[in-house]
C-alpha cells in the first residue's frame, strides 16, 4: 500500500480474516487487556465493522495489547447510527481476541430521554428488560452510560447529563450485581458547584456544573454487590478528577473500580505522567499501590483515529514498576469483567437501524 492512511482504509473497506494470533511487540513487554474500546465512531463510505475489526487486530499486535472490550459510546436516540450492537456481537462471536461491552446505546439512550422523577412503571420495565437481554447476549459489562459528559464541538455527540443516582442506573446495579457484570460510568468529577472550564464552556455545555459526587456516593451505597467502573483515570476536563479524590472514594467504596485513559488533549494536572517526562507521578503510583485491584487500563482508543490512545497504554504500563504492570495491564480486568461468556446473537427491540455505509469510496483517516 502507499501509504499508512491508504493502508487502513484499504483494510477497513475490505476486512481481513478475523482470526489472527496476538503478536507481541517484544517478548519483555506485558500483555495489555484493554478493558474499553470502540470498534468506530460512525462508519463511513466503503467501510464495514468487519473491516474495522481487521483494522483493530493490526493495530492491538502494534502495540502489545493481547485482547480488548469493544464498548459502545454514550448514545442518545436523536443520534445517527452506521452499526449496531447485533453487528458487534456477529464479530464478537468470530473472533476470541474480543468481548464486549453493551448498553451505551439503547440503555443511555434511555436514561437520558427520562427524568429521574418521571420514571414511570413501563420506563422501567423496558430498561430493565433491555439490561437483562445484553447480560443474556454475554456482554461483558454494561456500558458506557454517561452521568456527566461534555460535547466536544466535533462530530455529533451531544452534552449528556443525568444524575448518577437516578432511579434507572439503582435498577441497573441491581441487575449488574446478579450477573456478576460491572458497570461502565462515563463522570466527569464535579466536588462542588463550579462553572464549566474555559475549553468546555460552550453550546452545547451549560456555564455552569451541578456537583455530582454525592449522587455517585449513593450509587456505589445502593449495592456494594455492584462492581462500578469509573472509566478515564488519567483524563478529565474539569481538572477535579485529583488522586486525593480518587483515593477517598476508593477507601469507602469497595465496589469501585477504574480504567485508566492517556492522551494528550487531558487535563494536565490529572494525567499520570509529569508532562516534561515520561515518568509517573509519584502519588499514582501511591494510589496504584494502596489500590492494587482496583486499576485497569481502558484506553478509550476508536478504531481508525490515530493509534494515540493504544500508545498511551502502552507508555502507561511499560513506565509501571513490575509488581503492578501484570494487575494494571490484565489481571485486574480478569477480575472485574464478565469474561468467557460465550456471545449469542440476540434480537433487541427498539434497536435503531444501521444506516448503509459501504457505499463508492473509502475515507482515509488522519494519522
Amino acid at each position: 500500500m502507499p501509504g499508512d492512511a491508504s493502508r487502513r482504509a484499504f483494510l477497513a473497506g475490505l476486512g481481513l480474516s478475523l482470526v489472527a494470533s496476538p503478536r507481541l511487540a517484544a517478548d519483555t513487554q506485558t500483555p495489555i487487556l484493554d478493558a474499553h474500546i470502540h470498534i468506530a465512531r460512525q462508519l463511513r463510505a466503503g467501510e464495514s465493522i468487519e473491516g474495522m475489526a481487521a483494522l483493530a487486530l493490526e493495530e492491538m499486535d502494534s502495540f502489545g495489547i493481547e485482547r480488548v472490550i469493544l464498548g459502545e459510546a454514550p448514545l442518545t436516540a436523536a443520534l445517527r447510527r452506521t452499526y449496531n450492537l447485533s453487528q458487534v456481537i456477529a464479530v464478537v462471536q468470530g473472533q476470541p481476541r474480543f468481548g464486549f461491552a453493551a448498553g451505551g446505546d439503547l440503555l443511555n439512550s434511555m436514561l437520558q430521554e427520562t427524568p429521574a422523577a418521571r420514571v414511570t412503571d413501563e420506563v422501567l420495565r423496558r430498561f430493565t428488560g433491555t439490561a437483562e437481554l445484553i447480560a443474556s447476549a454475554g456482554a461483558a459489562a454494561f456500558g458506557e452510560l454517561a452521568a456527566e459528559h461534555f460535547s466536544s464541538g466535533r462530530g455529533q455527540m451531544p452534552y449528556e447529563s443525568s444524575p448518577a443516582d437516578h432511579p434507572l442506573l439503582l435498577a441497573l446495579a441491581d441487575i449488574a450485581a446478579r450477573h456478576s457484570m460491572p458497570i461502565e460510568l462515563h463522570m466527569e468529577a464535579v466536588p462542588r458547584d463550579m462553572p464549566t472550564p474555559p475549553r468546555a464552556a460552550r453550546p452545547p455545555n451549560p456555564l455552569s456544573l451541578r456537583e455530582d459526587i454525592s449522587a455517585f456516593e449513593r450509587l456505589l451505597d445502593h449495592n456494594a454487590s455492584a462492581r462500578i467502573v469509573w472509566v478515564h483515570a488519567g483524563w478529565d476536563i474539569t481538572g477535579q478528577r485529583t488522586v486525593k479524590l480518587m483515593r477517598d472514594l476508593l477507601g469507602r467504596h469497595t465496589n469501585l473500580f477504574m480504567t485508566i485513559k492517556y492522551d494528550h488533549s487531558g487535563n494536565k494536572q490529572t494525567a499520570p505522567f509529569f508532562s516534561d517526562s515520561g515518568r509517573i507521578r509519584p502519588d499514582w503510583i501511591a494510589m496504584l499501590r494502596e489500590f492494587p485491584g482496583r486499576f485497569m487500563i481502558g484506553s478509550d482508543q476508536f478504531i481508525g483515529d490515530s493509534t494515540e490512545r493504544f500508545a498511551g497504554a502502552r507508555r502507561l504500563v511499560d513506565a509501571l514498576p513490575a509488581d503492578l504492570a501484570g494487575p494494571v495491564a490484565n489481571e485486574n480486568v480478569r477480575r472485574t469483567y464478565r469474561l468467557g461468556v460465550v456471545a449469542s446473537a440476540i434480537s433487541f427491540p427498539g434497536t435503531p437501524p444501521a444506516s448503509n455505509a459501504k457505499e463508492t469510496g473509502v475515507r482515509h483517516h488522519k494519522p
